[in-house]
């Protein structure tokens, strides 16, 4: 099993206009003390600060995203780079389904050992696929409530990748 659930987190409509990608927007817009957003793996309940996970893992996720849709590779290995969900996953198509093995680092929570001791996963595609456009709608939708838009910010056209 494997979900990113969306929390109800404090969305500030605070535009900072130095902010010119996403990852810098989304960490201008949500404040440290929000709610955190969770990734379901199997039964562990992983959380994500917005302001510090959410906007560093964006362009990840869209990524991910892009190794699910094509068909062409069947491979990919994903450095999640934030200090407090820093992990190495391995993802593989395997027989229709994708196959994640991590080694994890730093997770919020101290639960490293045990999601070391649960590291793999087999997941539909569907899931993934659907949890990554499901936070891209909310993260793009965050945005424009925060008043910004394309004009904005020089990556912005990544969300179309997920949100055709």
């Amino acid at each position: 099993m494997f979900e990113i659930q969306i929390s109800n987190p404090v969305i500030l409509k605070t535009k900072n206009k130095s902010s010119s990608t996403i990852e810098e927007a989304i960490e201008t817009i949500f404040p440290l003390d929000t709610e955190y957003a969770f990734i379901k793996w199997g039964y562990i309940f992983i959380p994500l600060s917005y302001k510090y996970d959410i906007s560093l893992m964006v362009n990840d996720l869209i990524k991910v995203y892009t190794f699910i849709k094509d068909e062409n590779v069947h491979s990919y290995e994903m450095h999640w780079a934030s200090n407090t969900f820093a992990s190495l996953w391995h993802l593989t198509k395997e027989f229709g389904k994708v196959k994640i093995i991590a080694k994890w680092t730093t997770v919020l929570g101290e639960l490293e050992d045990l999601l070391n001791a649960n590291n793999e996963i087999i997941v539909e595609p569907i899931e993934l696929t659907s949890s990554v456009e499901k936070m891209i709608r909310f993260l793009k939708k965050s945005l424009f409530f925060a008043g910004y838009s394309a004009s904005d910010l020089t990556d912005f056209d990544l969300f179309d990748i997920v949100l055709k």
